[in-house]
């Protein structure tokens, strides 16, 4: 027989879950003594690490109860519709991690110093939207096999190398946004651009530019990042600098 403390210590629990896994009838012990003390038997331990291995793969304390008082569902079906349950609940939690990633980025992107910003500038972005919703737009100017790239490039919400790259590259760009295109600091930083257009764009350097413009040209865009103005500017600027003293070298 264990009292209550002493099954808490032997089972790594405390006496206030054991007290509550009685009041809700999932552990009752097998005695109590006339003071009203509660008492368990070896039954009560073996079923206590069934409850705790149960409640540690994610099922809820009410499930865990029916379980063990009806077992209408065999430890296959039960694990297979657990297994279902996280499954979906890790979709969830992705999902809002990418929405949160979304506005961690776009606030790397646009310098969003708080959250009237975040709700001034992007009320209705809290999400990136579904690649579908972009299709429609880019078969009106690009072949299917540019499509088929575009759906592999890097997006904002991605936990990947290449947006971080990105975020801070863009950072780099906000702090020297004024200085002389010529220097080589802005030639760095438009080379760093270049190599990451090329590396997203598989080496075609033509299709990125005809983005690049497209995105301008177009009434809300195509789908693709809107940088403000002076970033725009200055890349414009940079690379053109860049591209222009590496022909002449050659």
């Amino acid at each position: 027989m264990y009292s209550i403390g002493n099954l808490a210590k032997l089972s790594n629990s405390t006496v206030r879950t054991l007290r509550y896994y009685d009041e809700i009838g999932l552990l009752t012990p097998s005695h109590l003594s006339e003071g009203g003390h509660r008492y368990y038997e070896e039954k009560d331990v073996i079923k206590l690490q069934y409850i705790k291995i149960l409640k540690e793969i994610g099922f809820s304390l009410i499930t865990i109860r029916e379980m063990l008082e009806h077992q209408h569902l065999s430890h296959k079906d039960a694990l297979s519709m657990q297994l279902k349950v996280l499954e979906l609940e890790k979709e969830r939690i992705e999902e809002r991690s990418r929405s949160i990633r979304y506005l961690l980025q776009l606030s790397e992107f646009e310098e969003l110093a708080n959250w009237k910003d975040v709700f001034d500038r992007i009320p209705m972005k809290s999400s990136p939207a579904p690649i579908e919703v972009y299709e429609g737009i880019w078969n009106n100017y690009f072949s299917k096999e540019e499509v088929q790239l575009f759906k592999d490039l890097p997006k904002i919400g991605d936990d990947t190398e290449t947006i971080h790259i990105y975020t801070t590259l863009i950072k780099d760009i906000r702090q020297n946004i004024h200085i002389d295109i010529t220097s080589s600091k802005a030639q760095d930083l438009a080379s760093r651009w270049i190599d990451l257009l090329e590396r997203d764009f598989k080496g075609n350097f033509k299709l990125a530019e005809k983005v690049w413009n497209k995105q301008k040209e177009v009434k809300g865009g195509i789908g693709f990042y809107q940088f403000d103005p002076a970033i725009v500017n200055f890349i414009e600027e940079a690379i053109a600098h860049y591209l222009k003293a590496n022909s002449q070298g050659q």
